[in-house]
Order: structure tokens, then sequence, then C-alpha cells
């Protein structure tokens, strides 16, 4: 049966200060009940059986991940030495599978904090995506079809269509975060596709590209003593290491309703709104207010009266207040407290 992977890392840097390194993004609970990662778990349920979903982090994250699942079988969780990019995880979660389950079990690799609405269509993309590499030996990914023109997400180009799937192409190239003219140049093409982060592929077919196109890995695998392999292994994410590389690469486009809640504007983007385009939570009062958000995760009160366009956030370890559209300079403005 096909596996699941979940990753789980990261230092919560975007959403400050919500976020830090002992509350990470996939923690944040965008409907006030569920966190992302409690969400991506359920998700894959729905498509999976428990005992085919496995989680990759770091130690650190262990004690989250528990209060997380607190159910979840500790064998199911794959624990790097440190963190040392998506390559590694990858890698190591390959490895580990493939002596578990041999080289022709499939496996699907989903992030821990996206947000995706329109489940069926997840369950018809992912499915989809399996069909091709089941049968083909291409590496596959799922790309969302942009319906506006973003500046924060990775792009896909699409080449060829793959004979005889639906909705799979060849992929052409991978594109770095545009600005915002050629983001619009992407929307208009229709040949672009954003980048989910999601990959599908059998396990011989990965393996044998990464020794192929990245061999540091495969020549320093020790599964018996893995600080010892991390600490040869280069720091480098899955797309530079091998997607961009590799030319059995295949696309998957969907509609899918996806986010990866990048920062608190996209979150915005994506809560429900209030008669006024408001999004609050928390202990506030507001007044001739609009097109804004307030989150207040502290005791204190938050007052708002006579603004628009505005995030504020309030938590116990600090305040933020910008213009919307402006968070991801925020965030790197906390780092210099």
């Amino acid at each position: 049966m096909p596996k699941a992977v979940i990753m789980a890392g990261g230092q919560g840097e975007r959403f400050w200060p919500l976020t830090h390194k002992d509350f990470p993004k996939y923690r944040i609970k965008f409907d006030g009940k569920k966190s992302l990662f409690q969400e991506t778990y359920r998700r894959l349920l729905k498509i999976y059986k428990k005992n085919d979903i496995y989680i990759v982090t770091t130690q650190p994250h262990m004690k989250m991940i528990g209060e997380e699942l607190p159910l979840l079988d500790k064998t199911h969780i794959f624990i790097e030495p440190f963190r040392n990019n998506t390559c590694s995880a990858i890698y190591l979660s390959c490895a580990l599978l493939r002596a578990r389950f041999g080289e022709e079990e499939m496996v699907s690799f989903f992030p821990a904090d996206h947000l995706i609405k329109n489940e069926a269509l997840f369950k018809k993309t992912l499915q989809n995506a399996i069909h091709l590499a089941s049968h083909k030996n291409n590496l596959v990914t799922i790309g969302i079809e942009p319906t506006f023109p973003a500046i924060g997400y990775g792009y896909i180009q699409k080449g060829k269509p793959m004979p005889g799937f639906s909705s799979l192409w060849q992929v052409a190239r991978f594109v770095e975060k545009p600005n915002l003219k050629k983001a619009n140049q992407y929307l208009r093409e229709k040949k672009y596709l954003w980048n989910a982060g999601i990959f599908t592929w059998r396990l011989g077919v990965f393996m044998r590209a990464m020794e192929r196109h990245c061999p540091d890995f495969s020549k320093g695998l020790n599964l018996k003593n893995l600080p010892a392999s991390y600490g040869r292994w280069p720091n480098l994410s899955i797309d530079f290491a091998l997607m961009e590389k590799a030319d059995n690469i295949a696309v998957c486009s969907t509609r899918m309703d996806w986010c990866d809640m990048g920062s608190w504007d996209m979150l915005f983007e994506k809560s429900h709104k209030d008669a006024q385009n408001n999004h609050v939570e928390g202990f506030f009062y507001h007044k001739e207010m609009c097109d804004s958000l307030i989150v207040n995760q502290s005791p204190q009160p938050v007052v708002v009266l006579g603004v628009s366009n505005l995030l504020v956030i309030q938590t116990p370890r600090g305040t933020l207040i910008c213009q919307k559209g402006r968070a991801e300079e925020a965030a790197l403005l906390s780092k210099k407290l």
C-alpha cells in the first residue's frame, strides 16, 4: 500500500510574534479547533490507512508532535539528528521506508502546515499523481493553477502533456519566486503552476535519481549512524538537489483550494471575514474598522478605531502592527530584536 510522510519542522519565523521555535507554524489553529498539522493528518486519513502514515521531524519537535497527535505510534516517526533542509528529510524517509518495504513501494510527501479546503479534489489529484508514478519511472510533483499573481510562491512551467494521463505534464523548468511583473506574465500565459511542495514516487525511482544527480547522499548513508550521515550530507532543498536537475519530473496540475500559509497576509486572504471584511480573534473591541486582521492571544484587550488594511497581532511575546501586504517585511524586521 502507498505510504504518506508528513514533513514537520521549521523555526516558525514568518508568523512572528505568534510562532517561534517552540511553537512552529504547523501548530496554528486556523479554525480555532484543529491545528494545521492535525488537519493535514486528518486529511490523509481519508486516503491512507493509519499504519501507512509517517512523520519526519527532528528531536526538538518530538514533544510538540506528541501533543498534536498523542495516539501516534512512535515507530511511525522518523527522527533527524538535526535540521538539514528538505532533501535530507526526504532522503532519510525514503531510505528507511525502502529498508522496510522495498524499492517498488510508493510514497508521497506532504508539508505539515498547508491549508487545503477542497479535499475531494485533493484526493483526486493525489490519485492521479500516484497512478502515473506507479506506471512510469517519473518523480511527480503537484502544481496548483494560479488564481492571482503570487510573488511568494515558486512556479513550475509545464512542458508536453504526459500521453495517456489526465492533468499530467512533463516539467519544462522550475522558477524561483518572481517579481510582480513576472507573476502577472505567468498568470496570463497559463503555462505556469504554483509549486505546492507535494511529491510522489516509487522509492527505487527516487533513490536511483539521487544517486545520479546528488550522489553525496547515497555515498554518505549509514542508517545505523545517522548523525554521521547528516554530517556528510549537504544542506539542500529537494528542489535544488534533485527536482531542478532530473529529466524524469512530471507535474500534476490541479485547481484545488491550496495555500502554504506563508504569512499573516495569506492567512487573512484565506480566513472567514465579517461584513466589513475583517477577521478577528481573541479579546478585542473595534469600531469603524475594515479590511483588517486582529489576532489577540494575550489576556489584555486590543481596541481598534477608524483603521483599514491593518494587521494587528498581539501575544505575550510581543505585538505586531503593520499594513496589509507588509507582513513578510515585518517578520524580517522582528529578527533584529
